[in-house]
This record gives C-alpha cells, sequence and structure tokens, in this order.
C-alpha cells in the first residue's frame, strides 16, 4: 500500500498550476486506480471541507483520505513550508482552527511564524510534515527545533525529502522522513504514484500510523500479527542446542558476519519443511551453472524425427543391410532338364511333369499397401483421440460420428491386412512345397529339376525395391531437422536470450567439431555410413552395387546404426539477437535468480543471491520480486550481506547471528520497531545500527546509494 502525504486539488495561489484544480469525482477515479491506499490533501494555506466531505463520500472503501493543509511559516525572515495533516476524526476541529488561524487570509498573503503552530494544533491529534532541505521552499533545522519544542510528542514531526533517494539519507541520519508527490499535473498522478512511498505494514488508521512513528511496540506487534508465522525448532549445528525461530509467510532475512553459520541455518530450515511435506530447496548463488541447469552438454536429450515429418527409415536401412542379390536361372540348367526329360522312362511316366509357382511378390506388395495404410489409420485415430479439443471443435455428435467411421474402416482393414497375410504365407508355403517335390522328383528319375523361374522378375523386382528403400533414406537424410528454440531471458536493452538446440544429419561430409552425435561415442561410423549410402543409391542398378554394399558392412560399428536418427549430430548453444552468445557470470547468476524466484513455490530459501550481481538489478528487479512475492504470503528465507536486500524488502522478520567471545547469538527482530532481540534472553540490538554496520552497503542503503552523498 502506497501513501501520499502531499496531495493538491486546489489551485490556490497564483503560481499553482491550473492542473491542480481537480473534481472530487475525478480525484477518487483517479486514486481509487493507483495502488495509493492513504492520501492527505494539503492545499496551500487553504482547507476546503465541503470538497472533503464531498471526496469522502465517493472514495473507495479501502481508500484513507486525511485533511490537511500545506502553511507558509516564517522563523526569523526565511518563509518555508508546513504541512499539517488531522487525525480525519477531527476534521471539523480542525476546519474551525484553519477558519481562524486563517482568518480570511487570502492564500497568497497567508504566513505565519513556526512558533504559534504548536500553541495553535496542540488540541488536536495531527503530524508535522516541513519541506526539508532540497524541499523548497525549506524549512531550517532552527525552525524545525522551534517547532519540536512547543508540541508534545517529537516524533510527530517528519522531514519531507524530495524523492526516495533523499529521503533514504534523512533516514540514515536518523531523522524521520517521508515525501509526497506534490501533484502538479493530475493527468501524470498514476505513473508519478508509482514512485511514491510503500507501506509494508498494513496501516488502517491514522492512530496506528501516528503509533508507528513512535514505534509503538504493540501496535507493530498487532500489523504484524495480521501475517502468518510458524514456529520452528532446527538443530544446524552438531553438539549445540537447538536453535527456535519464527518464519513468517513474508521476507525472512538472516544476517550476520561471515562464518556465522547462516547456510547451515538455511540447509537446516529446508530440511525442516521437507521433513513436514512441503517441498523446498535451497537456492545457492554460483553453485548452479547456466549452462549445466539448461543442459548445453543434452545428456538427456530425446528427439522424434516425426516432429520434422522425417522418417527414421528403420525398416529400410534394416532391408539395405540384409539385402542379397536374386538369383538368374542359367540356360543350362532349362536344357539338362528337358534332354534328361526325354531320355528317363520314370520321367515319361509322370502324369504332373510342372507346377508353376504362385508369384509371391505381387502378394507381398499387397500385404505392404495393406499394413501401411492401417498404420496410417490407427495413427489419426490415436491423433484424434488424444487431444480433447478435437472433440470441442466437431462437437460430441459428429466427433463420436466420425470415430464410429474410422473404427469401421480399421476392422475392415484389419480384416483386409489378415487376408493378405494369410495369402502370402499360404503362396510361400505352396512354393517351397512345389520346390520340395521337385526335388525330390529330379532325385527319383534322375532329372534335373527345372528353376521355378528365370529369376527375371525377382532380379529386377529387388533391384527396384533397394532403390526406393536407398532413395527413402536419402531423401529424408536430406529434410531439415526443426531447431528447438527455449526462452530463457529478456535482457530488455540488450535483447532477449534463448537456449537454442540445432541438428543436422551426418552426411558423410560434416565435419564442424561443435556438432555432437547424438547416439554414439564416435563420428567414424556415421560419416562412412552416409557415405556408403549416398553411394548405394547411385550403384543400385549397376553390377557391383553388392560389392559397394559389402564395403559399407566393413565399417567398424555400422551395424549400431539402426535408423537415420542414428545419424543427428546436434549443437545446443545460447543465442542472444539471433547470434551465439556466452551469457558472463554476472548474467548467469542473474537469470538463474530470477527464474528460482519466479517459479510458483510456498517456500523459497536462498543463500546469498547478491553474487556477481549488479546493485541496480538487486533493487530494480529483484527487491521488488521479493516485494511481490512477500504481499502473496509467500514464506521467504535470504542470507544475505547485501542491504539492498535486507533493508529495502523491508522484511517482517530479521534473524541476526553474531560471534562474540561467548560464542554464536542468535537475534531476531524487525525493521519497524527498530530492535533485534536475543533468543532465549533478554538482551536486545539496535536492528538499524546492525543492519548499517554489518551488510555489505548498510548505510547507502538507508539512503539508496546513489548520488546520496554527492548531492549533500
Amino acid at each position: 500500500m502506497k501513501i501520499d502525504i502531499h496531495i493538491h486539488t486546489r489551485k490556490t495561489k497564483r503560481g499553482d498550476a491550473h492542473t491542480r484544480e481537480i473534481t472530487p469525482k475525478k480525484f477518487c477515479e483517479i486514486i481509487s486506480n493507483s495502488d495509493v491506499g492513504i492520501c492527505a490533501i494539503t492545499n496551500h494555506n487553504l482547507f476546503d471541507i465541503d470538497q472533503f466531505n464531498e471526496i469522502l463520500a465517493l472514495k473507495a472503501e479501502h481508500l484513507q483520505i486525511w485533511p490537511g493543509v500545506e502553511l507558509d511559516i516564517i522563523h526569523e525572515n526565511k518563509r518555508g513550508h508546513l504541512i499539517v495533516i488531522s487525525n480525519p476524526k477531527q476534521v471539523e476541529a480542525f476546519n474551525e482552527i484553519l477558519l481562524k488561524l486563517i482568518n480570511s487570509e487570502s492564500p497568497d498573503k497567508f504566513v505565519i511564524d513556526i512558533s504559534k503552530i504548536s500553541y495553535a494544533f496542540n488540541d488536536i491529534d495531527v503530524i508535522y510534515i516541513a519541506h526539508y532541505y532540497n524541499k523548497k521552499p525549506n524549512i531550517g533545522d532552527a525552525a524545525i527545533d522551534v517547532l519540536i519544542s512547543g508540541i508534545k510528542n517529537s516524533n510527530r514531526v517528519i522531514k519531507e525529502a524530495t524523492d526516495s533517494i533523499s529521503a533514504g539519507i534523512f533516514v540514515s541520519h536518523g531523522h524521520n522522513s517521508i515525501y509526497g508527490s506534490d501533484v502538479q499535473d493530475w493527468d501524470s498522478y498514476l505513473k508519478i504514484s508509482n514512485g511514491l512511498p510503500e507501506l509494508r505494514l498494513p496501516v488502517e488508521s491514522f492512530e496506528q500510523f501516528c503509533l508507528l512513528l513512535d514505534k509503538n511496540e504493540s501496535t507493530i506487534q498487532t500489523l504484524l500479527a495480521s501475517k502468518n508465522k510458524s514456529h520452528i525448532k532446527l538443530t544446524p549445528f552438531k553438539g549445540e542446542p537447538p536453535i527456535e525461530i519464527d518464519i513468517w509467510d513474508d521476507v525472512n532475512i538472516l544476517f550476520g558476519s561471515k562464518g556465522t553459520g547462516k547456510t547451515e541455518i538455511l540447509k537446516s530450515i529446508c530440511k525442516h519443511y521437507n521433513d513436514k511435506g512441503i517441498k523446498a530447496n535451497l537456492f545457492e548463488s554460483n553453485s548452479e551453472n547456466l549452462i549445466k541447469k539448461y543442459d548445453l552438454s543434452a545428456s538427456k536429450l530425446e528427439l522424434d524425427l516425426l516432429d520434422s515429418d522425417i522418417s527414421d527409415c528403420k525398416e529400410e536401412i534394416s532391408f539395405i543391410r540384409n539385402a542379397e542379390e536374386a538369383e538368374i536361372a542359367n540356360l543350362t540348367s532349362y536344357r539338362e532338364h528337358y534332354s534328361k526329360q526325354e531320355s528317363s522312362k520314370i520321367a515319361q511316366k509322370l502324369l504332373i511333369r510342372e507346377i508353376l509357382p504362385i508369384d509371391e511378390n505381387r502378394l507381398s506388395s499387397t500385404l505392404t499397401d495393406t499394413t501401411n495404410l492401417r498404420k496410417e489409420f490407427d495413427n489419426f485415430i490415436n491423433e484424434l483421440n488424444r487431444n480433447e479439443f478435437n472433440k470441442t471443435i466437431l462437437g460430441e455428435s459428429l466427433f463420436n460420428e466420425l470415430n464410429e467411421a474410422l473404427n469401421k474402416a480399421q476392422n475392415h482393414l484389419s480384416d483386409k491386412t489378415y487376408d493378405a497375410f494369410k495369402n502370402f504365407k499360404s503362396a510361400r508355403l505352396i512354393n517351397f512345397t512345389i520346390k520340395c517335390f521337385s526335388l525330390e522328383v529330379s532325385k527319383k528319375t534322375g532329372v534335373p529339376k527345372k528353376p521355378q523361374s528365370t529369376g527375371f522378375l525377382e532380379y529386377g523386382s529387388n533391384r527396384i525395391k533397394l532403390d526406393l528403400a536407398l532413395q527413402k533414406v536419402v531423401t529424408n537424410l536430406k529434410k531439415p531437422i526443426k531447431k528447438w528454440t527455449e526462452f530463457v531471458w529478456d535482457f530488455e536493452n540488450k535483447g532477449k536470450l534463448f537456449c537454442v538446440t540445432d541438428f543436422k544429419f551426418q552426411n558423410g561430409i560434416i565435419s564442424d567439431g561443435e556438432f555432437k552425435h547424438l547416439s554414439s561415442n564416435t563420428k567414424s561410423p556415421e560419416k562412412e555410413f552416409s557415405k556408403c549410402i549416398n553411394i548405394l543409391a547411385e550403384k543400385v542398378y549397376q553390377a557391383d552395387f553388392f560389392a559397394a554394399l559389402s564395403e559399407l558392412l566393413k565399417v567398424d560399428d555400422s551395424a549400431k546404426i539402426k535408423s537415420i536418427k542414428d545419424l543427428v549430430l546436434f549443437k545446443r548453444f545460447f543465442e542472444l539477437n539471433h547470434i551465439e552468445y556466452k551469457p558472463s557470470n554476472g548474467e548467469s547468476s542473474m537469470v538463474l535468480l530470477a527464474k528460482e524466484l519466479k517459479e510458483d513455490k510456498d517456500v523459497y530459501l536462498v543463500d546469498e543471491p547478491e553474487k556477481s550481481l549488479g546493485n541496480d538489478f538487486i533493487s530494480d528487479f529483484i527487491v521488488p520480486i521479493l516485494k511481490d512475492l512477500a504481499k502473496s504470503g509467500k514464506r521467504i528465507v535470504i542470507a544475505t550481506h547485501d542491504a539492498n536486500i535486507a533493508v529495502r524488502t523491508l522484511p517482517y522478520n530479521s534473524i541476526y547471528r553474531e560471534h562474540t567471545h561467548e560464542g554464536y547469538k542468535t537475534y531476531q527482530g524487525n525493521p519497524f520497531s527498530n530492535r533485534l532481540k536475543i533468543i532465549n534472553g533478554v538482551d536486545s540490538l539496535d536492528w538499524k545500527e546492525k543492519s548499517m554496520t554489518t551488510l555489505e552497503g548498510g548505510r547507502n542503503a538507508f539512503g539508496e546509494r546513489k548520488g546520496i552523498y554527492g548531492s549533500n
């Protein structure tokens, strides 16, 4: 929830921009569309109670509107501005006081000595916000001392800075500080409101806000109790007593000097949650590697060539490897058969002299075609039923009708496939029987058996089949395999980082050492195998084809190549703006941490996330993520030496580890009470002091590092 303690709704002075003027209705619309939950209307030397009440009547339920005024004050001839904000419950009294104080003086002319302010407002509940330092016209320390000397509670005086950086400087020097929008143009308010201060504790009233200024312990505990916490018992150190700590469903910061056992405590917390069945893992910076995370060595790569519409050609490669030349009958066989048959008396008595074999090729072709068609139907039906979206698109009735027709066709094809298989096997059996009979007849008659066929058909058919198989292998080897591209990170101005996996087939000539082989440990058989396949495709109708095939079979380990998938080469790499890119260590850490925090978990355990990371990235990216996770009630425990994380996340819980001559001590507390209390004891420490002295950049974090001291 953001707070804006300096808002103008009226143009009251001549120098005010007319764009400060806004109607109650538009005011409520704009504020409701922002993240601002508390705002104070502080026009120059004027409080318009009618407008204030109209706004109250229109405002959203969750929005708090506080009445206020920005007064011109003077002290020792120096003028400045002082905002006075009243408890909204006392708005009538506040209005009466201002009417008397201003006494119809015009806003341009009204000015009051600061010594009279405390007297005027001492009977009601107000806070004072003085323009300070660079916030012009400012009020000097002497004038502020005069104000403080006249009021009951000095904590009610706050110094207004120009922005978060200046406010941080003032806080680091022990001053209560805040800043507001001081809106000049309502059309730009939504943009401006993004930079307004945020209240981490859910302040529900003006009174609670004042108690927070006093760092009232019971109020802080009440507000902290709006979030869940769990009390856990840990034994991170052998031989030492257990540590009992509270972990909030928010940001929990574990800090302390190096060597005080923060990592051991994190590991113990991790074990605690896993033992309870809450999945947790400890993210340790620099222990993870982006290359390993994205498996650039691709140890678990699962490639499916069908995704690229490529057949693996497993059957074809097996057929080629086991191919044999079909025999052609020579004329001598025919001449010997017929000449002996004429002279053999036994042969002359045979009633059946010749049985013609059945054409197996035609039946084999029918079986192949039917089987392939059935496979296509099977795949189509599986795909149709796998994707529920198909049913949504077609509608249940049409979907069922289509399924019924396809199943009917599938059953029909199953029958046809069985018939084709039966016919083919029957033909083979019959041809084998004929061959056996012919052999036995030849033995009985002494007549050499007549060749069953000339062999020309088988010869030609065999070469055609080899040609088709080789062409299929060669064609598929020429097809491109789809790249895999996975988004990794958006470096914004630098570009988007992707992890790319590029694939190629070893075509017999590739010698790029950056491409690794997918299936074997050596590229040699893949390269030689592809060379031989290309040669075989050229020689398929030549006499020396089988001599070339024997060369393929001689290639060492070529038998391991079962399909063209075994010829795939790959290269996995990072790519930025379509150019191969190697992320630096810092970029790798940045991406890994961001991804860790972007994962949806109940518990986040992070050890020193700041390692190798720049302050800008921590401030602009990591801290907002941590705040968002905290808002959503996630449990985040971070061990850190970085003040940007430990301070700017405004953690509900801080755990401080300290080593003294008395041994190790553990303290717990929060920035709201500014106290760290020792566990199982009464000692306490100053949270801010320990943060500033222990954390790297501690003092700077309170002032947001950038240009802090240079501007003072």
